[in-house]
């Protein structure tokens, strides 16, 4: 037998891009004698549709696509994902019922589509509960970005439905190769991410059901996002499933698509990593490169190899490819032929200096146009910075200075009073805010306008976290290249630009801090410059930290990192150093609960301007956007913060919990009570 891999860019809301793409695979596979192709989930019109998915006239359009691919079976077995609405279950199952999506509407399936000769594969034993050739997705994720439960009827859901066992439904197809009937099993993306998926206290997992049913290979076709470590979670993933199955488990094929999908609020890469797994569930081939097609053409021999050894990119090297591919699918959102042109903000900052370079990675540097807009307070290395930045990157730059029009703005409202209480914005804190908006709104917005182009947003994940940002000033534009990138990660992405990718000094070193982030006096410190001598109030490294912490897939609270600062345990819990922790101050608890205190009410008190950010290319396992959805909600504590809270102040010192315990065990202190309390002195002096 031999199996061909169709990882292939999924283009979403192009159906007729995407069946030209899978056509020119299939009749490649044919001259190379593939009995099967495989095509990634909702290979057709793409996965991230959004409400798409509630038109019955666009899924019945999409569904339009299959006829094409029903012929171009011929002659060749063909598996790929798109919707299926089920019009005829009524016809099917001989009554007059409802069968609807939970939701009242018309249901529809997440399917694996498989065709032979121009006619739906047959399955081993037929039901017909569910259409010919067809078969749903068992397990629909309603987790970060993913909707599937809003859309979509499971095959869980039908059995449900018919009071069937679904094992009677999760069944493999036959397939003909050169005459041998060969039952293969195929299945849906989250169906093999079925440890967490309980019924009768055991994982739901649709793959031992198939191997039960008799299936002597596995495909899953997935749409599965890139995030650091996706591919080996996955390879967990499978030897989890051989677990389960034991000395029974069969060679397991999984195809993923490329490219780059969105739900509005996020643009969400997927790079691939296509692999064949032996019987005892290693990975013997993998897909040749990161967010690349590839028909990844497998002879049965293969399937029994001995494993190979993945070799994975440095994160920061991962993240920038990943902000690259969304930088560069976003002409195909648009449905434009070629790249666009772009307007960015260059301040001189490290944050917008970094944007910069990918935009030119991206798009290349004539499509990149850069604007410096000084007022008084923007000292003059900044704008040297600026303009070495651009002539470096060899970018378009021009300085329109905002002095002027800040002032005349600042003027015509002082004009007025609207409640006649005398104020005065030229006298206000707010004041400042002002040369922000006029750089978004009045210049940026004006000039992408003009030239036909887009504009960034420059902000970091720190600053949208703690709305260290201007809204409808530097809070705007057209996508979030860094949005998803602490501080700490922008310092780093600006190191491997200069020593990756260009291979010189692109990004002036004198805007990179030393490991600690502390600024020599001949650096530029990084700030906003909307007031003289403004930095940034951001501890770089160590917020940076609780960022992570607090927007991680599995969320940290404000209690529990004082639990951890009661235990001692910052360091091996956040990811960072005592000396870190040592040079903001944060080893005084009065300090640290003032400093957490700031931090969060900064973040609960800025979700107005999250909730209408741009959208953010994702590159961590929880961004912002639609992936963390918020509510505007007044600020609250629960009741163990307080009891926390005052425990940490009783405490003398933090104390790494290794060095209590080397003081413990070297007789040099006491550990009792509360972990630090009790240092006895030891590191109070």
């Amino acid at each position: 037998m031999k199996v061909a891999l169709a990882q292939m860019e999924v283009k979403p809301g192009a159906p007729g891009k995407n069946l030209e793409a899978m056509l020119g695979m299939i009749e490649r596979a044919k001259l190379e004698g593939v009995d099967l192709i495989a095509f990634p989930e909702m290979s057709v019109g793409g996965y991230l549709l959004g409400d798409k998915w509630l038109s019955d006239d666009y899924c019945e359009g999409l569904m339009e696509f299959n006829e094409a691919l029903r012929k171009a079976s011929d002659g060749i077995a063909v598996a790929y994902g798109n919707i299926f609405v089920d019009r005829e279950i009524n016809e099917r199952v001989g009554d007059e019922k409802p069968h609807p999506n939970k939701d009242g509407r018309s249901r529809k399936y997440n399917a694996v589509y498989v065709f032979q000769n121009g006619m739906p594969a047959q399955r081993l034993k037929e039901t017909n509960l569910l259409p010919e050739g067809v078969q749903p997705k068992t397990l629909l994720p309603n987790y970060r970005f993913f909707d599937d439960e809003r859309y979509f009827f499971s095959t869980e859901d039908v059995a449900k439905d018919f009071g069937a066992a679904l094992e009677d439904l999760v069944q493999p197809f036959v397939i003909d190769v050169k005459g041998k009937k060969v039952p293969v099993g195929f299945e849906v993306c989250e169906d093999l991410w079925c440890a967490d998926y309980r019924r009768n206290g055991e994982a739901q997992n649709a793959t031992r059901i198939l191997i039960g049913n008799g299936a002597q290979l596995v495909v899953n076709i997935s749409a599965s996002p890139w995030t650091y470590g996706k591919n080996a979670a996955r390879d967990r993933r499978i030897r989890f499933l051989k677990g389960e199955s034991g000395n029974s488990f069969v060679p397991f094929l999984y195809v993923n698509c490329t490219g780059v999908q969105n739900t509005g609020k996020n643009f969400i890469t997927f790079d691939g990593g296509s692999t064949v797994y032996n019987s005892d569930g290693l990975p013997v081939r993998l897909s040749k490169a990161a967010y690349e097609q590839e028909l990844m053409i497998v002879d049965e021999e293969e399937f029994f190899r001995s494993p190979v050894v993945r070799l994975e990119k440095p994160m920061i090297a991962q993240k920038y490819e990943a902000i690259v591919e969304g930088i560069r699918h976003m002409k195909d959102f648009m449905g434009l032929q070629e790249q666009p042109r772009y307007v960015i903000g260059l301040s001189g900052g490290i944050d917008s200096a970094v944007v910069a370079a990918l935009l030119t990675v991206a798009v290349g540097p004539e499509k990149v146009l850069a604007i410096n807009m000084p007022t008084h307070v923007n000292s003059a290395r900044t704008m040297q910075a600026a303009a070495g930045i651009a002539e470096s990157l060899g970018i378009g730059y021009v300085e329109i200075p905002i002095e002027e029009l800040t002032n005349a703005n600042i003027a015509l409202i002082d004009r007025f009073d609207l409640d006649g209480s005398g104020k005065k914005l030229a006298e206000s804190s707010y004041v400042e805010n002002v040369a922000a908006k006029i750089r978004g709104t009045a210049i940026l917005s004006n000039l992408a306008g003009m030239y036909g182009a887009l504009f960034t947003n420059n902000g970091n994940k720190d600053e949208i976290m703690l709305g260290y940002a201007t809204l409808y000033g530097d809070v705007g534009g057209a996508l979030s290249p860094i949005g998803d990138l602490t501080k700490a990660e922008v310092f780093e992405l600006a190191r491997y630009l200069n020593r990756e990718i260009f291979g010189r000094e692109v990004l002036p070193e004198e805007l990179i801090p030393d490991r600690l982030y502390r600024f020599r006096d001949d650096q530029i410190k990084s700030g906003p410059e909307l007031k003289e001598g403004q930095v940034s109030p951001i501890k770089f490294g160590y917020h940076c930290a609780f960022v992570n912490a607090m927007t991680d897939y599995m969320r940290k609270s404000p209690e529990q990192i004082m639990r951890w600062y009661i235990e001692g345990a910052l360091e091996e819990n956040l990811g960072i150093s005592t000396e870190l922790i040592r040079r903001w101050g944060m080893d005084d608890p009065k300090e640290f609960v003032s400093d957490l205190e700031w931090f969060i009410a900064k973040a609960e008190g800025n979700v107005f301007k999250r909730v209408q950010s741009p959208p953010i290319i994702v590159v961590s396992k929880s961004a912002y956007g639609y992936d963390i959805r918020e509510s505007i909600l007044p600020n609250g504590r629960m009741p163990a913060y307080e009891r926390l809270k005052a425990e940490v102040l009783a405490m003398v010192r933090y104390v790494p919990k290794d060095w209590a315990d080397g003081a413990q065990k070297d007789g040099t202190g006491a550990v009792a009570g509360a972990h630090a309390v009790a240092v006895a002195g030891v590191m109070a002096a």
